[in-house]
């Protein structure tokens, strides 16, 4: 058995048309789907900076503003 698999390996080709189908293939299934997944990730990322930065500012509106006083009545 392993003196057959040197000659077995050595007709294999190293570069085959069917093994450039499939990575074309496998190619064009995974770089849509990783676009489409740093898209969704970009716009998560964006809406909870814009969120974090909202809270931010009514956090500082609500410190600048002076505290109520009990003894203006």
């Amino acid at each position: 058995m392993f003196a057959t698999l040197p000659t077995a390996s050595a007709d294999q080709p190293v570069f085959s048309v069917a093994n450039l189908v499939i990575l074309v293939i496998v190619a064009a299934i995974v770089y849509p789907l990783q676009k489409k997944l740093r898209e969704v990730v970009s716009r998560r990322r964006r809406e909870r900076w814009a969120e974090e930065d909202r809270r931010a500012e009514l956090e500082r509106g609500q410190a600048d503003r002076p505290a109520p006083r009990d003894d203006e009545h």
